[in-house]
């Protein structure tokens, strides 16, 4: 296996995803209009567009996006399940963190993956 192929497609799919949750931004957005979950969309569509740009082809961001990625919705995750609705927040309804633990786990597990078989190569 090549060092940080895992880490690629991870970086990859969580862009792809992010950017796709524009079409839920602008449903919602022309439903309810603006309102804090409006603000929770565009926050994944933005970080969905930069992890694109830069994570695409971007072999550094292969290597660190998903341990950071990981770490921040595994903290999101954990938030979400002590506090669950907090505030009112769609970003921490039950299906929300469910998505969020997904994303998290996934990414500290794949970025811990990649590194450990990218330390057995050399």
């Amino acid at each position: 296996m090549k060092p940080y192929l895992l880490s690629k497609w991870y970086t990859r799919i969580v862009g792809v995803f992010f950017v796709l949750i524009v079409f839920s931004l602008l449903s919602d957005y022309f439903r309810f209009g603006f309102r804090p979950e409006t603000m929770h969309k565009i926050f994944h569509v933005g970080l969905g567009v930069i992890v694109l740009g830069y994570g695409w082809m971007g072999e550094r961001w292969w290597k660190i996006f998903p341990l950071a990625n990981g770490s921040f919705f595994t903290f999101v995750a954990i938030f979400g399940c002590l506090f669950p609705d907090f505030g009112g927040l769609d970003a921490f309804n039950k299906a929300d963190t469910i998505l969020h633990s997904i994303v998290g786990i996934t990414g500290l597990a794949v970025g811990f993956l990649d590194r450990v078989v990218s330390r057995e190569k050399t």
